[in-house]
């Protein structure tokens, strides 16, 4: 039977920043999936994380890929966990690099509203200029790479940053999914991330039955950029042991 691993990129991002490590899947069949509008996927109109999770299944093939693992970084973590709550049965395992599973605060919605009306008056630019940098703990040891993915994120269009931002802002609570889930979760950290707090990934960690946790010292919210070396042994080690 084929193992399949199913690999979602982060917001403003697309499937290669996975391509730093790929070799952590070796004796996997990997798919990578595309956020709407960030690569592959074109983006027409608003979507939410719960249709853009069934989305997906509709697309994984339950014969082929009967079940498989789910990996998640940032906003691909939030339609990890929608998709274990949609399919439970066909999740083998789920690993949610540098995410979490509460929703936004009232202040945190509010700020992506305000995101969105920035988007709308003025473009993406502004956007992609901030956070980009903000996601890295040390942003002039990774200027290079910091710069060539600005460059990508203003290849995405307006559209594409702006459902994004809605979908995460309308995303729901899945505390209990994760509860639920009877299968092998890792979760992936970094000690300086700005985006995902270390108290979130503190307050979910002991809700799944079988949770391994590594925390990264001094790193911010990109590991596979950050601690590329790292990451690659940490996801080897889990998903081997998974075999």
């Amino acid at each position: 039977m084929t193992k399949t691993i199913i690999l979602i990129h982060g917001y403003g991002f697309d499937h290669r920043i996975w391509y730093p490590v790929e070799l952590a899947f070796e004796g996997y069949h990997f798919i990578y999936l595309s956020l709407p509008g960030f690569g592959d996927d074109a983006v027409a109109e608003a979507y939410t994380i719960e249709s853009l999770a069934r989305t997906y299944w509709s697309e994984i093939d339950p014969v082929l890929s009967p079940h498989v693992h789910l990996v998640g970084h940032s906003m691909g973590g939030y339609v990890c966990m929608e998709m274990a709550a949609q399919q439970p049965a066909r999740v083998a395992s789920v690993a949610l690099v540098h995410s979490h599973v509460f929703p936004d605060s009232a202040e945190k919605k509010l700020q992506r509203t305000v995101t969105m009306d920035g988007i709308r008056s003025d473009g993406r630019e502004s956007l992609v200029r901030k956070m980009i940098p903000s996601l890295f703990s040390e942003g002039p040891a990774f200027k290079e790479i910091i710069d060539a993915l600005i460059t990508r994120g203003m290849s995405y269009t307006d559209d594409a940053w702006l459902y994004g931002t809605q979908a995460i802002r309308d995303r729901k609570d899945h505390t209990e999914t994760l509860k639920s889930l009877k299968v092998p979760v890792l979760m992936i950290a970094g000690e300086k991330d700005k985006a995902v707090p270390l108290e979130l990934i503190y307050k979910q960690s002991p809700l799944p039955t079988h949770n391994s946790l590594v925390i990264y010292p001094g790193v911010g919210h990109m590991s596979m950029y950050e601690n590329t070396a790292a990451l690659i042994g940490d996801l080897s080690r889990f998903y081997t042991g998974l075999q």
